[in-house]
C-alpha cells in the first residue's frame, strides 16, 4: 500500500507541476504523460508480493462471500484464508485493501523423523473413526485445493510425512515432527492399528481380541522384524517385545541394586514331603518367538512393562510377575511335596529334567519357549531342622565310610597275607624244581660218565684185540725176538723209556740187555734219598 501512495504523490505533483506555465512546453506534455505512467508503477508495485525461496504465501481475503458455518479455509473465492500456496518469487494483483499474503516457514522433517499431519478443515471423521483416511499422495494431502475437493477428512491424518521439505497451509494443515519406529536387534514390534477397515473373516482370537490382518483395524498377526519404519506412530501403537533369551534367577541373598530390598530372599521356597521347608535357588531361561510376540501383547498387553508385584513388593516384568515366577514355584513345590528332604537335595539332575519338562508344558500354554530350568544351590540348612538333618546324613556318612573303610582295610590284609604265602609257595616251588633240576643233570651226569667208561672199555678191547692180532700176524712173520726187538725201538722213539744215561752198554750185553733194564727201572718204584 505504501509504494502505491508514494507512486501517487509523486502523480499529482508531475500534474501539478505540468499545469505550471512556467514550464516549457514539451516538460508539462512529458509531465502529463508520466502521472498516469507513475500510478501504474506504483499499482503494480503496492499490489505485489515477494516469496523467499525458503517461505510460502498464504492468501487473505478481505472482500467477498462469507464462509459456510464450520469451514475456516475458503474454496470459491469466499473471504478469509484462501487454499492457494503462493510459491517462491514475484506474484501480482493483490492489491492491499482486498488481499493480504501471510508468509510462512514450510516444514522441514529431519533424517530420523516423521510428519505427523493434523487436518483443520475437511470432512468429519465417520464413527468409530479415529484417524482420516489414508492417502496415496502426500503432495495432494498437503494441497489445500486437492485435500478438499477429494473429501480429505478433518482430524489427525494416518498419511505421515517422510523426511524432507514441505510446502503447506499452515491454516488447513498442523505438522509436527514425531520420530520414526525403530525396532532394535533383538525385539520385534507388535503393532495395534488405531485406523483401517473393519476385521471380517475367520481370525484367531485371543483373550477376546483378534489378530488382524495389516490393512485392519486391531492387533497384527504379524510383528515387525528389527529395522526402521516410516510409521505413524500415532496411528499405529508399537509394542516392542524382547526375542533374545530371557533368564530368571532366583536365589537367596540376590542383590538387586535399584531395589529398595536389596539383600532380600528371592529364592524358591518349598516344602517336603517330612515336613522341612527351605529355598531353593532356580534359574530359568525362556524366549519369545517372533511369531508369538502378537499372542503375548494380546494376552498380556506390553509383556516387558514392569509392575509392581504384590507378593515380592518388587517391580517385575509382566512377564515374569504373571507367568514365569507363579509357574516356577508352583512346579518346584509340586515336586517337593513328592520327596523327603535329603531325597530333594540328592536328586538335582532328577529335580531338572522333571522341573524341565513341566515348565517347557507350562509356558506353551502361553506361547513361550523353554531352554530349561537348572537347580543351584538347594539351602536345606537354613533352618534349625535342616542343620540337625545335615548333621546325622553327614554323621551317617561317615561312619558309612569308616565301616568302608575298615572293610577295605580288612581286605587288605587278607590280600597281603595270601601274597606272602603266595610268595613263600612260590620260593618253595622254585628251591624244588631247582633240586629237581640238579637230581636231573646228576643222572644225566652219571649216565655220561658211564657211557663214557663203556666207551673206553670198549675202545681198550677193540684196540687190544686188533693189537693181539697185529702182534701175532708180526711173530708169525718175524719172528717173536724180533717183534719184541720193534716194539722196543718204537717206545724209545716215542720218548716212552730214556735210554741214556742211565743204563751204560758194556761188556758181553747186547742192546737188548740194556734195553730191558731200563724198561725193568721204569716199572720200579723210586725210593726216596736218605
Amino acid at each position: 500500500m505504501f509504494p502505491f501512495i508514494v507512486f501517487a504523490i509523486f502523480a499529482v505533483v508531475a500534474l501539478g507541476a505540468s499545469a505550471n506555465p512556467a514550464w516549457p512546453r514539451p516538460v508539462r506534455v512529458a509531465l502529463v504523460a508520466l502521472s498516469p505512467l507513475l500510478l501504474i508503477v506504483g499499482f503494480l508495485i503496492g499490489s505485489s508480493v515477494i516469496v523467499p525461496a525458503d517461505r510460502s504465501g498464504i492468501v487473505h481475503k478481505h472482500v467477498g462471500p462469507a464462509l459456510a458455518g464450520g469451514s475456516i479455509v475458503a474454496r470459491n473465492g469466499e473471504q478469509g484464508p484462501q487454499a492457494e500456496i503462493l510459491g517462491p518469487g514475484w506474484h501480482f494483483g493483490f492489491l492491499p485493501f482486498m488481499y493480504a499474503v501471510e508468509i510462512v516457514p514450510v516444514a522441514v522433517i529431519e533424517h530420523g523423523k516423521l510428519g505427523f499431519v493434523t487436518a483443520k478443515d475437511g470432512a468429519p471423521l465417520g464413527e468409530g473413526q479415529t484417524f482420516a483416511k489414508v492417502w496415496d499422495s502426500t503432495a495432494e494431502m498437503l494441497d489445500p485445493a486437492t485435500f478438499l475437493a477429494k473429501g480429505g477428512q478433518r482430524g489427525p491424518q494416518t498419511t505421515v510425512l517422510s523426511p524432507g521439505t514441505y510446502r503447506f497451509n499452515p491454516v488447513l494443515h498442523d505438522i509436527t515432527a514425531i520420530d520414526v519406529l525403530n525396532v532394535p536387534a533383538g525385539t520385534v514390534a507388535v503393532i495395534k492399528s488405531n485406523t483401517g477397515v473393519e476385521p471380517t473373516g475367520d481370525l484367531p482370537v485371543v483373550n477376546g481380541v483378534p489378530l488382524v490382518l495389516r490393512d485392519q483395524k486391531g492387533i497384527w498377526r504379524e510383528a515387525l522384524k528389527p529395522g526402521a519404519y516410516y510409521l505413524n506412530t500415532q496411528a499405529y501403537i508399537a509394542t516392542l517385545v524382547r526375542t533374545s533369551q530371557r533368564v530368571y534367577t532366583y536365589q537367596t541373598a540376590q542383590v538387586r541394586a535399584k531395589s529398595k530390598d536389596a539383600g532380600q530372599d528371592w529364592s524358591v521356597s518349598v516344602r517336603s514331603k517330612d515336613g522341612f521347608s527351605f529355598p531353593v535357588d532356580v534359574r530359568i531361561g525362556c524366549a519369545v518367538e517372533a511369531a508369538n510376540a502378537p499372542y503375548l501383547v494380546a494376552l498380556l498387553g506390553d509383556p516387558d512393562r514392569r509392575v509392581r508385584d504384590d507378593q515380592e513388593d518388587e517391580e517385575l516384568e509382566i512377564l515374569e510377575a504373571k507367568v514365569v515366577l507363579p509357574a516356577v514355584r508352583t512346579i518346584f513345590r509340586n515336586v517337593a511335596e513328592t520327596m523327603n528332604a535329603l531325597e530333594f537335595v540328592n536328586a538335582r539332575s532328577t529335580i531338572e529334567r522333571i522341573a524341565t519338562e513341566r515348565m517347557k508344558a507350562e509356558l506353551a500354554k502361553f506361547h513361550l519357549t523353554c531352554d530349561g530350568v537348572y537347580v543351584g544351590n538347594i539351602h536345606l540348612d537354613a533352618s534349625e531342622a535342616g542343620k540337625k538333618l545335615i548333621l546325622t546324613q553327614t554323621d551317617r556318612e561317615v561312619a558309612f565310610n569308616q565301616q568302608n573303610l575298615y572293610g577295605e582295610q580288612k581286605k587288605a590284609e587278607e590280600a597281603r597275607a595270601a601274597f606272602v604265602k603266595a610268595q613263600e609257595e612260590a620260593d618253595q616251588q622254585r628251591n624244588l624244581a631247582k633240586a629237581t633240576y640238579e637230581v636231573h643233570v646228576k643222572e644225566q651226569q652219571a649216565k655220561a660218565r658211564a657211557a663214557e667208561a663203556k666207551g673206553e672199555a670198549d675202545y681198550q678191547i677193540i684196540t687190544g684185540e686188533g693189537r693181539a692180532k697185529a702182534y701175532d700176524a708180526m711173530v708169525k712173520s718175524l719172528g717173536r725176538e724180533q717183534v719184541a726187538q720193534l716194539e722196543l725201538l718204537k717206545l724209545v722213539s716215542e720218548g716212552k723209556i730214556q735210554i741214556t744215561p742211565q743204563v751204560m752198554v758194556s761188556g758181553n750185553g747186547g742192546i737188548n740187555d740194556a734195553l730191558a733194564g731200563t724198561i725193568l727201572r721204569q716199572s720200579l718204584p723210586v725210593a726216596p734219598v736218605k
